[in-house]
């Protein structure tokens, strides 16, 4: 017999699953398309996260923490977006800034006593940290090479969640290689890309790993959360788990993948 916990991670599982992959298709295809169309994808990620952060989480006033979230996600974006055809982030620490300081900031304005002011603010951090994470897809985006490394990135993301659900609930002994098969299935899904881009299929390998590692992690951080019981909490794990990749796919064509960012 099947206890109700258990079916309800199986559900939590399957959802969060289908919201990582449809989130996933949406980056890759937007990607292709051009840095506006992946940055208008990106606000609504941003937008989505940013209204349900504070109800995941369980934070106290949620509506300034919705505000102060998407300010500081609108500011990150477009610190980004706006330097057009450069990749030098050179706007992208003073957003931050901005956004960290109102932060703290919304904490001083607080009339509640400030209760769990600490839980409070490393939890918007975390958010802003995502947002920023997100934003580092969008100087990919600007080259023909750079959209298949967000492709590359997005799909190890998707694949890693695929495993994960296949995995779940399968038996102790499947579930200790949970972590190697999300890991495979991430590599396996990138190099796939190399099927349509010249990236070598090495280094297309190398984000397809280090991005299935992160996407996993947030969601079995976030798995044993109460709220992940109700969808709007699934949604929100599901998007961050594909925004927060955004850095290894950056990272590693700043190291080994010149072409994919722009001159």
């Amino acid at each position: 017999m099947v206890s109700e916990t258990e079916a309800m991670s199986e559900t939590s599982s399957v959802s969060v699953t289908l919201m990582v992959c449809a989130a996933a298709a949406l980056l890759g295809l937007t990607a292709l398309a051009g840095e506006t169309s992946l940055a208008l994808a990106l606000g609504v990620a941003v937008i989505v996260i940013g209204w349900g952060w504070a109800g995941t989480l369980g934070l106290p006033t949620p509506r300034g923490t919705v505000g102060v979230l998407l300010l500081g996600g609108v500011a990150i974006l477009l610190s980004v977006y706006l330097p057009e055809n450069s990749d030098q982030l050179t706007w992208l620490p003073g957003a931050l800034a901005v956004a960290i300081i109102s932060a703290f900031f919304h904490q001083l304005l607080r009339r509640d006593g400030r209760p769990r002011v600490a839980e409070s603010v490393s939890s918007v951090l975390l958010a802003l940290a995502i947002f920023t994470c997100g934003s580092f897809l969008i100087p990919l985006a600007r080259t023909v090479e750079g959209g298949y490394v967000v492709v590359a990135a997005v799909a190890a993301a998707a694949a890693s969640a695929s495993v994960e659900m296949l995995l779940r609930g399968r038996g102790e002994g499947l579930r200790q290689w949970l972590m190697p098969l999300t890991l495979l299935a991430g590599g396996a899904a990138a190099a796939v890309v190399t099927m349509w881009s010249l990236t070598p299929w090495t280094s297309l390998v190398v984000i397809g790993v280090g991005s299935a590692a992160v996407s996993f992690a947030i969601r079995l951080i976030c798995s044993v959360m109460p709220t992940m019981a109700h969808a709007r909490p699934r949604l929100v794990v599901a998007l961050s788990s594909v925004l927060a990749i955004g850095i290894i796919p950056y990272a590693v064509s700043l190291a080994i993948i010149p072409a994919a960012l722009p001159r």
